[in-house]
């Protein structure tokens, strides 16, 4: 709409020129000097006026052009943006303004784009990739993405043709950004192969930042089926036959005020009358024509968040790719989309005949006790939570959208502490240091560090788990899951931390694995554990508390060991946590060369901390012998009895 009256003010300028011209020719006598000097400028003047003219039609054009292939706002429903609700709640609009909620989904634009795309060339194997700037648009230039679709039924196929193609859609503004191209067929998303790393400033592989066996091939991800889901408002996929592809329409980009209060069409038109709005508000009286979450019951509250930060099963009945999902904040999430809960798939009877189709979904999300394990599904977590199942903790407990002290937790002002748990258990308060056995002020000190710990893997790191639960031995045995204990005590072993629970909290001695009986923890899951527990490894091997709780001048020989895992997850965590070791910070690494590298950074990095490793004394549980050498025997014992079974950990 602006470009179209930009245009035609420059058409109204240019031909009032013309007639002020007219004008003064005939005013002029025929002998001024005036006249031909004036009649030139006004011709000139002109002539840039339709110059521009037509630059401002064929901007708006191209806009027009690129608008087409991205993902549409606008859908019926009574979705109205939340550009809507600023007028009457700005305070609350410029808080979501400033979350990464609203930048989950972004159109690409100077704003929004934090990668560089300083015409940087990138290959992937035996494809070169570029990336450009022109103005405000962002140009890739790649092999044909749709190739495969398009050449499906032909015996020889040949290479994908390069293409160039201008980039309209993104994800991510706080790890990472994702960035998306458009399909030729409607306005479909196609990833392009690197995501960019906002904190370490470089182009990366996408698959590479995901937990998933190296030997599987790469997944072709389309926003609008996938990404959709959660990372816009209210979105309909709506494939569309008469063209081909899809033609995806939103509520609203990246999750914004409707998200969580639902569509606020007649909530809008009502509050239009000033008068209904002051009498509601005199009357103390809420408004039924909008949903407040912190006003909800407790499970209608934490669905709300629930719809995004869980793992959803979406019946047959639900039409999610025309319509969406049906369920609105307010409503009962298990009556449209159930959240998966292993710990009841006899009551889910959906899950079984989901299990059937895909055997590996469980591994895949959950721990083998059915505590999720991936990033963003905090509510699984919280449903199972013995302060929510016995207790009146919710989301809103602990996080807030409009009051957060941070935009990268949303944890409500004064709950990013032992207070936050003591707001219920308020008969601690004056006795955690009692109940812990550690220092006041000291990181074991902490609720959230015993009974939240960072045993959940997403965004190559470790996050906390929000099932909450109290630290275990046996569980550690059955599932293989970190405890929290070993987390911190990262030269302690399972034997330690057994003798510890039973003395201050009575818990039975389970029966021990002679591993985990002389040696830590950490070592054994670091060397002989799976993917999933080498991640988790290599984060905490750099996590500050850890490192100061376990005599850190240790760790480094693991995590050299880490840069030659198979998984690059595990060698990016890994490489990251070195350079956070005493004399690595400036260790270069490239996670995702070749093979060889791999090796050549483990002994490079061996031999560095052998240089730099005199002054440390024996220490058997984490392989030390006389004047600090590392047994390699045992060393390599644990290492060959590594757990290689293929990982693929659904984010």
């Amino acid at each position: 709409m602006n470009s179209n009256l930009t245009a035609l003010e420059w058409g109204l300028f240019g031909s009032f020129l013309l007639a002020v011209t007219a004008w003064m020719f005939v005013r002029l006598g025929r002998g001024s000097a005036w006249r031909w000097g004036v009649l030139g400028l006004v011709c000139v003047v002109a002539g840039l006026a339709f110059v521009m003219q037509r630059r401002v039609e064929a901007h708006r054009l191209d806009r027009e052009k690129l608008q087409a292939t991205v993902p549409r706002v606008g859908r019926p429903g009574g979705y109205t943006t939340s550009d809507t609700c600023r007028s009457c709640h700005p305070g609350q609009y410029e808080t979501w303004h400033d979350s990464y909620h609203r930048t989950m989904t972004q159109y690409a634009s100077p704003e929004s784009v934090q990668a560089d795309f300083g015409n940087v060339r990138l290959r992937l194997g035996d494809e070169e990739m570029r990336v450009w700037k022109e103005g405000a648009d962002y140009w890739a230039e790649l092999p044909d993405p749709q190739w495969k679709d398009l050449t499906r039924n032909r015996a020889n196929p040949g290479a994908a043709p390069i293409v160039k193609r201008r980039i309209g859609l993104l994800t991510g503004s706080h790890h990472m950004q994702i960035f998306w191209i458009p399909s030729t067929v409607g306005n479909q998303q196609l990833v392009f192969p690197f995501a960019w790393l906002i904190e370490d400033r470089k182009w990366f592989p996408v698959h590479s930042t995901f937990l998933r066996d190296p030997k599987l091939a790469p997944t072709q991800h389309s926003w609008n089926v996938n990404c959709i889901k959660c990372h816009a408002t209210a979105g309909q996929p709506r494939p569309d036959r008469s063209i081909g592809g899809l033609d995806t329409r939103m509520g609203d980009i990246g999750i914004s005020c409707e998200a969580c209060h639902g569509p606020a069409e007649e909530h809008v038109r009502l509050n239009q009358n000033p008068l209904r709005r002051y009498q509601a508000r005199m009357e103390g009286k809420g408004d039924s024509s909008i949903v407040n979450p912190a006003k909800l019951g407790k499970a209608a509250s934490a669905q709300v968040c629930g719809q995004c930060h869980g793992i959803k099963w979406i019946p047959s009945s639900e039409n999610f790719h025309q319509e969406g999902f049906s369920f609105r904040p307010g409503q009962d999430l298990d009556a449209s989309t159930p959240v998966v809960r292993p710990t009841r798939w006899r009551e889910q009877t959906f899950l079984q005949a989901g299990l059937r189709q895909n055997p590996r979904f469980i591994e895949e999300h959950y721990w083998p006790d059915g505590m999720v394990r991936v990033s963003g599904r905090d509510f699984n977590g919280t449903v199972e939570a013995p302060c929510y199942q016995k207790g009146e903790m919710t989301c809103l407990s602990c996080h807030s959208m409009h009051s957060a002290q941070s935009n990268v937790s949303q944890m409500a002002v004064g709950k990013d502490s032992n207070d936050g748990c003591l707001q219920c258990h308020s008969a601690m308060r004056g006795k955690v240091e009692e109940h812990t056995h550690h220092k006041a002020g000291s990181t074991g000190n902490e609720c959230y560090n015993c009974h939240m710990p960072h045993t959940t893997y997403g965004l190559l790191k470790a996050i906390r788990s929000h099932q909450i639960s109290s630290p275990t031995v046996i569980s550690s045995l059955r599932t293989g899951r970190p405890n929290a204990c070993n987390l911190c005590h990262l030269d302690r072993s399972l034997d330690w931390t057994a003798d510890r629970l039973a003395e201050w909290y009575r818990q039975p001695k389970p029966e021990l694995p002679a591993e985990h009986r002389d040696t830590a923890a950490s070592v054994v899951w670091a060397l002989q554990g799976d993917a999933g527990q080498r991640a988790l490894m290599a984060w905490h091997l750099g996590w500050e508390p850890a490192k100061a709780a376990s005599q850190s001048g240790w760790l480094s020989p693991y995590l050299a060991q880490l840069l030659a895992d198979p998984y690059s997850a595990v060698r990016y965590i890994a490489h990251r946590s070195l350079k956070r070791q005493p004399g690595f910070g400036g260790f270069g690494f490239d996670p995702v060369g070749p093979p060889t590298d791999w090796e050549s950074a483990r002994v490079m990095a061996m031999e560095q901390w052998r240089k730099g490793s005199t002054n440390l004394s024996a220490k058997p549980e984490v392989l030390l012998g006389e004047g600090g050498s590392l047994d390699e025997a045992r060393f390599e014992s644990l290492l060959k009895r590594r757990n290689n079974r293929s990982m693929d950990l659904q984010e």
